[in-house]
């Protein structure tokens, strides 16, 4: 683990709506983006000790929701340092005390899984309704500085409204994963469904990746080693490399670096070497047909992945592709409004011969009004987007944003 160049407040500036989203209040954020002057320091200034401070506290009032919320801030970005290694184990612990009331069945399954001749742990936490639930599982995965605690709020509310038996894992190279972030990482992340299927009963599966975890959700669809999956905001190479790593914001280079356990930021060879392994454009994938649906999202203004990696999917008999206006990276700033009528598509890929399924998932899209554009492509080279509409996927079904 290495640390690396990043400020402070372009953290803050960037990643307080997702502290929110995990449970931070926003008064807490205030009070710590106020103090916080250096993100790797251990002084009284410093990101780690004071997001301790605030974590403490929460421990002390027994809120244990939102003290695993915040050491998961503490760990933040990636465990490159001492403290940090404490804070999310603080957090894991503060996590089992937060889970052990809550209204639908929680279990933490730890899986020895196969991977490249030999096997790996996995932990994943598993939420069931405990009425009502579906024989349908949903993988939810994060990317490179997000991990499953930090889907926790996401996972049981996909679970209490759905009925799916939703399991959120870490990506390899991050959180509680015990190997590297590699290219082949999504025959791990198979094999755990197919056991994860085994354990729940469950007879089919799906994936719902955020980040650097759609890069896995669309390359699980490609190959048909899932049912259905919705890719949020996950870099593809549609172009035939991946994302410049070397070029990302907000110290991103170094959360990758971590996550593909380098000793320290990546040159520009192995960059390259990163943008081209991790390719679906290079591998073949975006060439051939679909095996499963594949929903992609993402905002038009995403610093991380380019809009031709959303784009490149949209001729896909098999996919759909919304964009969302006006917003960033997986659609953030509006994805409490866009994540319902996509976990109601995914309900009815998953339930094809269901009407009622079929019509709910029309009309929650339809709800959405100027939320979504899509299907859409790419015109010149200044990435200006031009939508289509009333472009069909299949027979009678549309796709355009006001589709009944």
């Amino acid at each position: 683990m290495f640390t690396f160049p990043v400020e402070p407040a372009d953290l803050f500036t960037e990643r307080a709506r997702n502290f929110r989203s995990w449970g931070v209040p926003t008064a807490v954020i205030a009070r710590v983006r106020h103090r916080v002057d250096d993100v790797w320091g251990r002084g009284r200034t410093g990101w780690a000790p004071v997001w301790a401070e605030e974590a403490r506290r929460a421990e002390i009032e027994q809120d244990w929701a939102r003290a695993a919320a915040c050491w998961g801030a503490a760990r933040f970005p990636c465990l490159a340092t001492a403290d940090r290694r404490e804070a999310y184990a603080r957090q894991l612990d503060c996590f089992r005390h937060a889970t052990a009331n809550l209204p639908v069945a929680f279990r933490r399954y730890q899986l020895d899984v196969p991977y490249r001749q030999r096997s790996t742990r996995v932990t994943a936490h598993v939420y069931r309704r405990r009425r009502g639930v579906s024989d349908q599982l949903l993988l939810l995965c994060g990317g490179v500085d997000t991990w499953k605690v930090e889907l926790h709020r996401m996972a049981l509310r996909i679970s209490l409204v759905s009925g799916l038996t939703v399991a959120a894992v870490d990506m390899p190279g991050t959180g509680e994963s015990r190997v590297p972030l590699a290219a082949d990482a999504d025959l791990l992340l198979a094999g755990t469904a197919r056991q994860l299927a085994d354990r729940t009963r469950c007879a089919k599966t799906a994936v719902l990746g955020l980040s650097f975890g759609g890069h896995w959700a669309a390359k699980l669809a490609l190959t048909g080693r899932v049912d259905a999956a919705i890719d949020l905001g996950g870099p593809i190479g549609a172009c035939g490399s991946a994302v410049d790593v070397l070029g990302l914001p907000h110290g991103m280079a170094g959360s990758v670096g971590n996550a593909l356990h380098l000793a320290e930021l990546p040159g520009r060879a192995e960059a390259d070497r990163f943008s081209l392994e991790f390719s679906l454009r290079r591998q073949g994938l975006l060439s051939t047909r679909s095996a499963a649906p594949l929903l992609a999202i993402n905002g038009t203004g995403d610093p991380y992945v380019p809009l031709r990696d959303t784009i490149a999917l949209a001729d896909r008999p098999e996919a759909e592709v919304w964009l969302v206006p006006g917003t960033g990276h997986c659609a953030r700033e509006r994805l409490p409004r866009v994540l319902p009528p996509a976990i109601a598509w995914l309900l009815a890929e998953l339930s094809p011969r269901s009407v009622r399924r079929q019509l709910a998932a029309r009309a929650l899209r339809t709800s959405l009004g100027d939320a979504v554009t899509g299907p859409a492509h790419v015109t010149g080279t200044d990435g200006h987007v031009e939508t289509i509409s009333a472009r069909t996927r299949r027979p009678h079904r549309a796709t355009g944003p006001g589709a009944a």
